[in-house]
């Protein structure tokens, strides 16, 4: 329970210094003469807990509640007041178990309010202690209130009654239900006399909706024409597209094949001039140097022509390209600023709108100041209260009208919201619209970035081709210089060897013999010949000196089957007449036998033995060496040969039988058909010359090849850095337009937070009118509650008349006015689309055009240079040509031959040219084809995109009626809809539904007006009930508090009786005492004393109805009340402290002998003090008495 611990005052009224009073929770008791200050505590109390009428603090204003001064102490700077209080129960909601308050007043009157020493504002702390129930209830009873008490009126004494359980609320609720049931009334005589009105205008607004819901479908058929007409259109661009891809695909082949047959002929005319370059040379002489030198000129001057005229044909088809787009930029410039024109003169047309909607709303507005003219004109002609009536009504109307202003304001500030949710939502599809441009454009500039990438990595790929080629023809070059010099030295050999073998045809007739026996045997001429024995061995090397040194040219002899193949060589021979030859048959040798080892140191084994052959031809070794032995050493030979061997060493040493022996370093016989070449051989090495030769041209005509990839490769170049180049622009457009996109992103989200902002302010607006409308409903609610008592005889019918006239001009000043916002808005709208879309198009576009059109004239100036370039070549070549046929002319006598190779090179130069020429033209073409592809995409694009803006994302599949129906209508449709449009009410689908409900709930609604007027009535019946319930309620809880209490300090009987019971409220509340050995009586009927006793009985009765407050203040209840009654009274409140803390200012014995404090008070020189009895004194008091 919260409860004053401590109250400290300085400087308020008579408390000069600094004073403490220390309550205790029970009975508190102030005692003092009179004018000691003892209602000055009650005061402070008050004053502390924030009270603020100066009549209940018993001054005349707050700056003399400070203490006035004296002879001892000064006047008072400040008044302040300090009260603790007990919360440790937390009824006040502040986390501590003290609650110290404070109050200081300065001079000027302005009070300062602390709560635990930080300062706090007044409603804020009367609120937190209404909850701990420390307000607003009836805890203070002021001195004398018990004698006003006694002698209020009965009525007073009800409303007493009334105002403490709320009564007031009962009273408050009939009159919103009494005005709320007039307010029906009225609605249900203009819903009435609206319903004709209604009527008329349902049917005029069903006409406009027909028409505009005919005009709306024929929008929409106009849209679905045009999509089809759009589809069809689309279907034969694509098909177009089709078409041109293959005729591209098919012109690339034919451009490739040319481009072969142009290779085709530089290799040919490489060769021809490589062969007439040699023939200039060796048949011609150093006086065609100059002739060559010109060829070569040609050839070069012809390739820098053909790498021009691939710049020219590049070039053109570049500037017909950017021709292209020029035209559809200017195209698209054409398109946006009719868009520009058409929102120019929607936005005129909207403003003229704008500006007779605003004459028709003042018109009106002018009508309704007519009307309420001529209702104060008839209303100064009414008597009575008409004056007051007229004012009550004059701020009625007031508010009425700043009520529909306010009304008008949130209506038009809620479309304003709307339209700006609107705009916003448009804003934002536009600003998602501009990221899906954005990311098509950064996704193409992606795409143009992997182009030239490519672009790059081929240029930089023909670049290395190029280099390589020019490494390959300083190679070939180099090679060719060294081919001709080992051609030169191939040549020379070719005819040493020639001369060799003409020595060794003298000089070898045996080895010629041999072959042409061989020959003839492999011919078949002569049989049973198995070639030379040489061939027939395998001789291992360590023994291949001795083996041919034992066998003395015998491993050449030619083995024959027999002596009949002998006889036809020898034949043969002598008809060849060629020298002699070895034959040895193997018929006549087959039983030649070797010799055995003898047993002579150093002799390794027979000869023959160590030579490997096949079976066959084993004899014919035995012949030849099958009578030698190998010996290791000289002296083994020479021994051997002492005993009549033959013998040979490894070195070759040959020592025969007998004294003969052949010695000294053996070498191998020289072989001069090995030596000398054959025929064959010759013929070989002539026909590689010539084939190395034949090298030596192809090198050559590489060469020329290799020149002319040269000039290829540059004109590949010059393509690539022109690819590059255009490239390099296009991307540098779509930077352009990313950037521009990206400032429009921003600028739509600049537009977004602008309009979110304007968003906000709009529904603070609309918070501040619905609040300010909610005040005014209730002012007019008290208004017309005090003007319904005056209007029953001063309202004649005509002024309802005139009155229902203005609702309606109203009505159709609210509806205006909400047209007015519609364009407005509208307005707003069609400006922003123009400022921030339709003239930043068309600027973006109008700066793409300059672009391409400066473009456009670079690629001319550059057009003309290579014109000029080319021109000056053909100069040259003509003048070459022209030297060139001079000195063929010159030549023509000595060399016949040089008219076949320049007939030659003309037949290929002209074949050439003629390739040039069709190739120019295809490239022109294929030219052409690309800039209409490009267009016919750009179309494409255009009119997917316009399809896109109709609803539709792809194409329709239409069928030819559907196009033929639409071929045929569209016109008809178009102009139906310009008729149509003359007749339009935009706002007839918005107006007539609502007023197809109003028509048709009109009488809905009458019969609801009647339910709610019943209604209304039943309400106030209920609220009479509920009142008259919860006074009798409080009637019965006071009698009985007030029985109890009277019988408590009496003895007595008392009871609170009303004086009409049939209707409460029409009469008041009467007091009956009956005292002991005395009759009932009213209390005005007794005395003075006896007045006191039933008033402070009548008070307790009263706290009754009220929250039980933590602590109770009574000043001088005590005060006309007789000792007898004055103990029971205290006796009374000993009780009720053990509930509530009591705080009594008395200055009756009986009733501080029953305090657990008391606070003796006294006054000195105009100063009061305050002097405290312990507790244990004051039990001692009460005990000694």
């Amino acid at each position: 329970m919260v409860i004053i611990k401590r109250l400290e005052l300085s400087g308020f009224k008579t408390f000069a210094k600094r004073t403490v009073l220390t309550f205790d929770k029970g009975l508190n008791v102030i005692v003092g003469p009179n004018g000691s200050g003892k209602s000055n505590i009650v005061d402070a109390i008050q004053f502390v807990l924030g009270e603020l009428s100066v009549r209940s603090l018993r001054v005349k204003s707050f700056p003399d509640l400070l203490f006035n001064g004296n002879s001892e102490y000064p006047k008072a700077r400040r008044a302040t007041v300090t009260i603790h209080l007990d919360n440790s129960d937390r009824k006040i909601p502040i986390d501590a178990d003290e609650v110290v308050i404070s109050r200081s007043v300065g001079p000027d009157g302005s009070s300062v309010f602390k709560v635990n020493g930080s300062k706090y504002p007044r409603n804020v702390l009367v609120e937190m202690l209404s909850m701990a129930s420390l307000t607003g209830g009836m805890n203070f009873i002021h001195q004398g209130t018990t004698i006003r008490i006694a002698e209020y009126p009965p009525e007073e004494r009800r409303r007493a009654v009334e105002q403490i359980i709320g009564i007031a609320e009962y009273d408050r609720k009939r009159r919103e239900a009494e005005v709320q049931l007039r307010e029906a009334e009225v609605n249900i005589r203009v819903a009435k006399g609206k319903y004709e009105e209604v009527r008329l205008r349902v049917l005029e607004l069903e006409r406009d909706r027909n028409l505009l819901l005919s005009y709306q479908y024929l929008s929409d058929l106009s849209k679905r024409f045009k999509a089809v007409e759009l589809s069809v259109k689309a279907k034969r661009l694509e098909e177009d597209l089709k078409e041109l891809s293959e005729a591209i695909e098919r012109l690339s082949a034919e451009i490739k094949r040319l481009e072969d047959r142009r290779s085709e002929l530089e290799e040919e005319r490489r060769k021809v001039q490589q062969k007439y370059s040699e023939y200039a040379s060796e048949v011609v002489g150093k006086g065609e140097d100059r002739l060559v030198q010109i060829q070569a000129d040609l050839g070069n001057l012809n390739a820098r022509l053909a790498v021009q005229r691939t710049t020219l044909s590049s070039l053109k088809g570049n500037l017909r390209s950017l021709e292209a787009q020029r035209e559809e930029k200017r195209r698209q410039l054409d398109k946006l600023q009719g868009q520009v024109r058409e929102a120019r003169k929607e936005l005129y047309r909207l403003q003229k709108a704008k500006e007779e909607i605003r004459q028709h709303l003042e018109e009106r507005r002018k009508r309704i100041e007519r009307i309420d003219a001529k209702i104060a004109e008839i209303r100064e002609n009414l008597e009575g209260n008409a004056a007051s009536l007229r004012e009550i009504e004059k701020r009625i109307r007031e508010l009425e009208r700043e009520r529909g202003q306010l009304y008008i304001k949130i209506k038009r500030e809620r479309e304003k919201e709307n339209g700006l949710i609107g705009q916003i939502n448009s804003m934002v599809d536009k600003r998602r619209s501009l990221e899906e441009i954005l990311a098509n454009l950064q996704q193409r500039l992606e795409k143009l970035k992997e182009f030239r990438e490519r672009e790059e990595k081929s240029l930089k790929e023909t670049l290395e081709d190029i280099e390589r080629v020019k490494a390959q023809i300083k190679r070939a070059e180099e090679e060719i210089r060294h081919a001709e010099a080992i051609a030169k030295k191939a040549r020379i050999n070719v005819t040493a060897f020639k001369s060799k073998k003409d020595l060794a045809e003298r000089l070898l007739s045996e080895e010629k013999a041999i072959n042409l026996i061989e020959s003839l045997a492999s011919l078949g001429a002569i049989s049973g010949v198995h070639g030379r024995l040489r061939k027939k061995l395998r001789i291992p090397a360590k023994y291949k000196s001795a083996v041919e040194a034992a066998a003395e040219g015998w491993l050449q002899a030619l083995v024959v089957e027999d002596l009949k193949t002998v006889e036809k060589c020898a034949e043969s021979l002598k008809r060849a007449k060629i020298g002699r030859i070895k034959i040895i048959p193997l018929s006549e040798v087959s039983k030649v036998k070797p010799v055995a080892k003898p047993s002579i140191e150093g002799i390794i084994a027979p000869l023959s033995s160590l030579v490997d052959c096949p079976a066959k031809f084993k004899p014919a070794v035995n012949f030849i060496l099958g009578d030698t032995l190998l010996a290791a050493n000289p002296k083994a030979a020479l021994k051997a040969s002492r005993q009549g061997f033959r013998a040979v060493t490894l070195e070759g040493e040959v020592f025969e039988p007998g004294p003969r022996l052949t010695v000294g370093f053996y070498r191998e016989p020289i072989d001069l058909a090995e030596v000398v070449p054959s025929d064959k051989t010759i013929s070989s090495v002539g026909e590689t010359v010539e084939a190395f030769e034949k090298i030596l041209e192809r090198k050559r005509a590489d060469l020329e090849r290799f020149r002319w990839e040269i000039t290829r490769l540059e004109a590949k170049k010059v393509r690539h850095e022109d690819n590059l180049h255009f490239l390099d622009s296009d991307q540098e457009t779509v930077k352009s337009n990313i950037s521009r996109t990206r400032k429009l992103i921003s600028e739509a989200n600049r537009k977004i937070e602008s309009l979110n902002r304007k968003l906000e302010k709009s529904r603070t607006i609309i918070n501040e009118a619905e609040g300010r409308k909610a005040r005014l409903e209730s002012q007019l609610s008290k208004l017309r509650s005090e003007a319904e008592k005056l209007r029953v005889k001063v309202r004649p019918e005509t002024i309802t008349s005139l009155e229902s006239e203005k609702a309606r001009l109203e009505g159709e000043t609210v509806e205006l006015a909400k047209r007015l916002h519609e364009v407005e808005t509208k307005l707003s709208s069609l400006a922003s689309t123009l400022e921030t879309v339709y003239l930043p198009n068309a600027a973006t576009v109008r700066r793409e055009l300059d672009g391409i059109v400066g473009e456009i004239k670079r690629k001319q100036r550059a057009l003309e240079k290579v014109e000029a370039d080319i021109a000056k070549l053909e100069g040259e070549i003509r003048e070459l040509e022209a030297e060139r046929d001079r000195l063929a002319s010159l030549m023509a006598s000595k060399r016949d031959e040089y008219r076949r190779f320049d007939d030659a090179l003309k037949r290929i130069d002209s074949e050439y040219g003629e390739i040039n020429v069709k190739l120019r033209s295809l490239e022109e073409r294929m030219s052409e084809l690309k800039e209409r592809h490009l267009r016919l995409q750009f179309e494409q694009e255009e009119c997917l995109k316009s399809l896109g803006e109709l609803g539709y994302s792809e194409p329709l599949k239409v069928s030819e009626v559907e196009v033929k129906v639409s071929e045929l209508l569209a016109a008809r449709v178009e102009e139906e809809k310009e008729r149509l449009l003359s007749q339009l009410n935009m706002n007839a689908l918005t107006l007539y539904e609502p007023q197809k409900r109003d028509y048709k709930g009109l009488s809905d609604k009458i019969n609801r007006l009647e339910e709610e007027k019943a209604e209304i009535l039943r309400f106030i019946e209920e609220v009479e009930r509920e009142k008259k319930e919860a006074f009798y309620s409080a009637l019965e809880k006071v009698n009985q508090r007030f029985a109890e209490t009277f019988a408590a300090i009496t003895g007595g009987r008392g009871w609170v009786q009303l004086q009409n019971p049939e209707d409460p409220f029409s009469g008041g509340l009467e007091l009956i005492a009956e005292f002991p050995g005395k009759p009932p009586m009213p209390v005005t009927a007794l005395s003075g004393g006896e007045k006191s006793v039933v008033a402070v009985c009548y008070i307790f009765a009263l706290q009754s109805l009220t929250r039980t407050s933590p602590f109770y203040v009574f000043d001088e209840v005590d005060a006309h009340l007789d000792p007898v009654n004055t103990e029971r009274l205290a006796e009374l409140l000993a009780r009720e402290s053990k509930r509530s803390q009591m705080i009594v200012i008395s200055f009756k014995e009986p009733m501080a002998s029953k305090a657990d404090r008391i606070f003796g008070i006294y006054a000195k020189n105009g100063v009061s003090y305050v002097h405290t009895l312990p507790a244990k004194v004051a039990e001692a008091s009460r005990i000694e008495r």
